[in-house]
């Protein structure tokens, strides 16, 4: 009965070792997924910030990327590129529309395997001209 018993003590420890690598990937997946989430909601904010500036005063792209870069400076977000695009003449509806484009860079790849390098993320937005 002993001996029974003594057997059993290493079952956990091989469980363990073959549940770890699933666990750690969920856990840094779900880390990760959050990042990601964090950084498109930034993204949007500031594409709506560029957005409301070009549509409450002339269209400054200038004006609008700064504002843009300047949200995302204070998330340490980098884009790669800010577009600016509108009112177009024939628009009759006026709109300006910003998009951000920046790349995700994933930190804890080497636990999560398949996942590695940088995923590119975007945000738009559209809004109305005011005055025009």
């Amino acid at each position: 009965m002993a001996l029974l018993i003594g057997g059993r003590r290493g079952n956990a420890v091989v469980e363990f070792a073959l549940v770890l690598p699933i666990l750690l990937a969920l856990v840094f997946g779900i880390t990760e997924f959050g990042r990601a989430w964090m950084t498109v909601n930034v993204m949007s904010t500031a594409a709506r910030e560029g957005a409301r500036l070009a549509v409450v005063t002339a269209p400054d792209v200038a004006a609008v990327r700064a504002r843009v870069t300047q949200v995302l400076t204070a998330a340490r977000i980098t884009a790669t590129t800010i577009n600016v695009t509108g009112p177009a003449p024939a628009d009759v509806m006026r709109r300006v529309t910003v998009t951000v484009n920046a790349n995700f860079t994933v930190f804890s790849g080497r636990v999560i395997g398949p996942f590695r390098g940088t995923i590119p993320l975007s945000a738009t937005a559209t809004m109305r001209h005011e005055s025009l």
